[in-house]
This record gives structure tokens, C-alpha cells and sequence, in this order.
């Protein structure tokens, strides 16, 4: 382990980073994370407006967008190596995560987690253990190398004709339209020159995408017309094949339809369809496919897709 940070670290803008906290070689945290009181080894990947206080973790994890570990002045939470944690989960004081155990998006951890198990729920529970092959450790390095080869992460532009309010982290390829509304501090990545040439937003006329939205795009995201999606929600169209001690990205595109409704807080992991003016209520947790016009709360996922209870940016 390197001091805070290592050369090699790559820390996107609007990240808080306390000097109390140490980060290893090689890892990369993503825009508006804060990060107090902890130790990252090297190869972690933590994603947008993560919270991690008081939090040990090993090198090889990852952890997606909107996680809330820890607390400060609390007992420590250990990850261990190779594990994932799932988009806006939240991880309380004391726990230990297994190395290799993944917990699904949403999912809120109270207790222990063994290795190499899957927990989904609020609270969690074991949902299955992991057959897994033991082929490499996760090694995202050179993505690393590519946004950095870039050099132009944040700074994609909404098209003309969109209404955009405030400043937020647009890394994506945006399309579409008339009449789109983009809030304040959204951020929106995702293009088809990334991992999938299906990366990207595009967007149909009269959509609204609210304050503080997340839009991972990287498998792609397709918004038919009239779609609202409330302030803070979270829309990732990837996940990883759990089958594989390296966890590698997969796509998992997501369509919107046309005048869905998405509450406030809510979470839609792909691969995913969302059918013609559907609800979803404000923190609920979507994996899976919804009818068209039915109404979704809670947490729910498809039985036959446990591995897409995960997500990256």
C-alpha cells in the first residue's frame, strides 16, 4: 500500500478524498465519491457518488455507483479481495465481506457476508454461493489507460436543442430529442467507441431526467418519448458474469418506454425492458423487465438473472 495516493491512482474531479485515507496502485474512483477514514489497496474501482467511511478493502474489488459503506467513529467494514458490491447498496459498521461475495444492487448488509456467496435484499440474505472459475483476479487496468489516453472524461456537451440546468459529468454520447430536460448534477456516461457499440443515451422528445440522475450508458440506454425519471435515479445497462473469478463486464442494455414514470431514488439494472408508460415507485430496485403499464415497488428481480444484481460504471 501506497499513501494517499499513489501515483498510479486515477481520482476523477469532485471527489473528496480525506487525508486520513490511503489508495493503492492502480486504483480508480469515479467522479463525486468521498472516501474518509479508510485504506483502498491497489486495483479497487469504486464508482459515482460513492460513500465509503471507515472502510477496509482488498485489492480486485469493486464497488458500483451510489454504495454507502461505513461510518465514521464506528467499527471498520472489511471487503475482501475480489468482491463486488452492488449499486447503491449500503454496508453497516462491523460488517466483513468475504473475498468473492457479491451483494446486489440495493441490497442493505447487516451482517457478515461469507465468501464467494451472492446477498440480495433489504435486509440481506444468501441468495446462492458462487460456481466460480478461477481464472484471473479482476483487472480493469486497461480502461485505466484508455480514459486516461483520452483525456476528455467530463467534458461531452448535451445536445443544442436540450434544456441542461447546472453543471454535472457528462462522459457519454447524447441523442435525441426535442424537448429534453436535464437536470442539475446529472451525470451520464456511456459511448459506442467504450466496450459496447451499443454504448451511449439516446433519448425520444419530451423526456425529463432529473436532478442528480445517474445514466451508466456504456451497454446502452434507449429513453422513448414522454419518459419522467424522478430526481436521483440510477439507470446502469451492465453487469458482469459472475461465473468468472475476474468478473467480466457485460452488457446489459436498458429500454425505457414511452411514458414510463421513474420515482425519485429509484434503481433499473439491464439488461432490461421497461414496457409503455410503466411505473416505478420512488427507491424501489429494478432487475429485470416490467410490463407495460404495471406498477413496480420494492426490490425486485428476475429468478433467472442473479448475476445481473450487480452493476458497474
Amino acid at each position: 500500500m501506497e499513501h494517499f495516493p499513489a501515483p498510479s491512482a486515477l481520482i476523477e474531479g469532485d471527489t473528496e478524498v480525506a487525508p486520513d485515507t490511503t489508495i493503492g496502485p492502480g486504483t480508480w474512483i469515479r467522479f463525486g465519491t468521498s472516501i474518509r477514514g479508510s485504506a483502498l489497496a491497489g486495483g479497487v474501482f469504486v464508482g459515482f457518488r460513492c460513500r465509503l467511511d471507515g472502510v477496509r478493502v482488498a485489492s480486485g474489488c469493486q464497488i458500483a455507483s451510489l454504495a454507502r459503506i461505513g461510518r465514521l467513529g464506528a467499527a471498520p467494514v472489511t471487503i475482501g479481495a475480489g468482491a463486488w458490491i452492488g449499486a447503491r447498496a449500503v454496508v453497516e459498521p462491523g460488517v466483513r465481506i468475504g473475498p468473492g461475495a457479491v451483494v446486489a444492487a440495493g441490497a442493505h448488509v447487516l451482517a457478515d457476508v461469507p465468501s464467494d456467496v451472492i446477498v440480495v435484499g433489504r435486509p440481506a440474505r444468501v441468495l446462492r454461493r458462487r460456481e466460480v472459475e478461477e481464472d484471473e483476479a479482476p483487472d480493469f487496468t486497461a480502461i485505466i489507460d484508455r480514459v486516461r489516453a483520452r483525456g476528455d472524461a467530463g467534458r461531452a456537451l448535451p445536445p443544442a436543442h436540450w434544456t441542461s440546468v447546472g453543471d454535472g459529468f457528462l462522459d457519454a454520447a447524447l441523442s435525441g430529442g426535442p424537448d429534453v430536460r436535464l437536470g442539475a448534477g446529472v451525470i451520464a456516461m456511456g459511448r459506442p467507441d467504450g466496450p459496447s457499440p451499443r454504448g451511449g443515451i439516446r433519448v425520444g422528445a419530451r423526456v425529463r431526467i432529473g436532478a442528480g440522475s445517474i445514466l451508466e450508458g456504456s451497454g446502452g440506454i434507449d429513453i422513448e418519448p414522454g419518459a419522467d425519471l424522478g430526481d436521483g435515479a440510477l439507470v446502469v445497462s451492465s453487469g458482469h458474469d459472475l461465473s468468472r473469478r475476474s468478473l467480466p463486464w457485460r452488457g446489459g442494455p436498458v429500454r425505457i418506454g414511452a411514458g414510463v414514470a421513474i420515482g425519485a431514488g429509484a434503481t433499473i439494472v439491464g439488461p432490461c425492458r421497461l414496457g409503455d408508460k410503466a411505473v416505478v415507485a420512488p427507491d424501489s430496485v429494478v432487475v429485470g423487465d416490467v410490463s407495460a403499464g404495471h406498477f413496480t415497488t420494492g426490490v425486485v428481480f428476475c429468478a433467472d438473472q442473479p448475476r445481473q444484481a450487480l452493476s458497474r460504471s
